[in-house]
């Protein structure tokens, strides 16, 4: 008879399985779609191919860019946003200086005569504030924000225009990548932000999308007349902001060649207070929109992503409690025995009559290979390569270890609803 534990087990694990087979299928749908659209372009293209080319309209976009304590990398972000590849007079840049303590603003003074670019100066009230003070003083087509720690590719907005051309269409969000690992906990996430970008482009593909990036989402002008402006959300600004669009039924896109390059924690204990504000912002927000759970009303973004992000975290609770008490338990046994009959050491042998081939073995075996594909999928996307990697390694074997931490203490925090800080 089964114990209720084993029960469990089963149920994460069929579940986790059958999530990971759903996007993969959605995948290959995807790129199905993508190949027979581009099959009708090209006819429409061979038939209208002696008439005069229509020339294109480019919309006003303003890049807003907040700032607090920036002052090792704002200079960058400013010049990535200068280098695209975009008509000089429909982009403007604005830095906005949340009441910096270091250096920041003094850097940002060398563009105080540049055309392109307005610097402004307030009083520290988070970056929502900075960000809707951007808003407010700008009269663009289109509105963008990008952390003063990332730098974009010269054709990122470029490819996210098309994707406006739905009038439905809010906001678009980016492919963000790590910008340069250089050792082994940046490998980690550079195999996590590739997942993210598999993910996003897949959620969007039924728009399922629950957080706007602070790296470079895009918004249509429209999306803050109809929903109102940035909150501080826990501050995690972003996701409550989507989840908001959500609630009004607007739709999110995401361009997954439209690459954003972030620069990313630089050791465990920063990444550990990054990711326990991310996790407890999606915990206590989706706590907040509660009212999209399992209801149609509000798409997919209410019966997958956000049941799916509230499961995953429920899961890894559990695996790791479970793997904790099997392996105390294994280690208490073992010390009895050992007090009872003594070490003896034995030379291993291979006889297929002890492999383990238990329907929960070969279920976990099917979560980490197709685990394992999705990771692989993500740098596709992500690079253009499907060769494995230091960074696909460091990941398979580490990230495991490491994100249960912040999930235990992302969880406590949103039980008593405490809200981490920014830094």
């Amino acid at each position: 008879m089964l114990s209720l534990a084993s029960i469990s087990v089963h149920t994460f694990l069929f579940i986790s399985l059958y999530v990971q087979i759903f996007l993969i299928i959605t995948l290959f749908e995807y790129y199905d779609a993508q190949q027979k659209k581009k099959r009708a372009q090209l006819t429409v293209v061979a038939q209208a191919s002696g008439s005069s080319p229509t020339p294109i309209n480019y919309p006003t976009v303003t890049v807003i860019v907040p700032c607090f304590n920036e002052e090792a990398t704002v200079i960058g972000t400013i010049e990535s946003l200068k280098s695209m590849n975009y008509p000089a007079d429909k982009l403007s840049i604005m830095a906005v200086d949340d009441g910096s303590t270091d250096n920041t603003w003094s850097y940002l003074e060398q563009y105080r005569n540049d055309p392109r670019v307005q610097i402004f100066h307030k009083e520290n009230g988070g970056k929502h504030t900075a960000v809707n003070f951007g808003i407010e003083h700008s009269t663009s087509d289109l509105i963008s924000c990008l952390d003063a720690d990332s730098f974009v590719h010269p054709e990122a907005l470029q490819r996210m225009l098309p994707y406006f051309s739905n009038p439905e269409v809010m906001a678009v969000t980016p492919a963000i990548k790590v910008r340069t690992p250089q050792n082994l906990l940046e490998y980690i996430q550079f195999a996590e932000y590739n997942v993210g970008i598999f993910l996003r482009k897949m959620y969007s593909t039924f728009n399922a999308i629950h957080v706007t990036p602070g790296p470079f989402t895009v918004f249509r002008r429209e999306a803050f007349t109809r929903v109102g402006m940035f909150k501080a959300a826990h501050n995690t600004e972003d996701l409550e902001f989507a989840l908001r669009l959500h609630s009004h039924n607007l739709k999110i896109e995401n361009s997954h060649t439209s690459f954003v390059f972030t620069t990313p924690p630089q050791n465990v204990r920063a990444l550990v207070k990054q990711r326990v504000r991310w996790t407890t912002g999606f915990l206590l927000n989706a706590k907040d929109y509660r009212k999209l759970f399992f209801n149609k009303k509000y798409g997919h973004v209410g019966t997958f992503t956000l049941p799916a992000g509230v499961f995953s975290i429920i899961m890894v609770l559990f695996f790791t409690s479970y793997s904790i008490v099997n392996a105390a338990t294994s280690l208490v046994q073992n010390v009895i025995n050992w007090n009872l009959i003594g070490w003896h050491w034995h030379w291993a042998q291979w006889q297929w009559f002890y492999v383990n081939t238990t329907t929960e073995r070969f279920m976990i075996l099917a979560v980490v290979i197709t685990g394992l594909f999705i990771v692989f999928i993500g740098k596709r996307l992500g690079s253009g390569s499907w060769k494995p990697s230091r960074d696909i390694f460091s990941y398979a074997l580490l990230y495991g270890f490491i994100a249960p931490v912040w999930i235990a203490i992302s969880s406590w925090k949103a039980v008593r609803g405490s809200t981490p800080r920014w830094r």
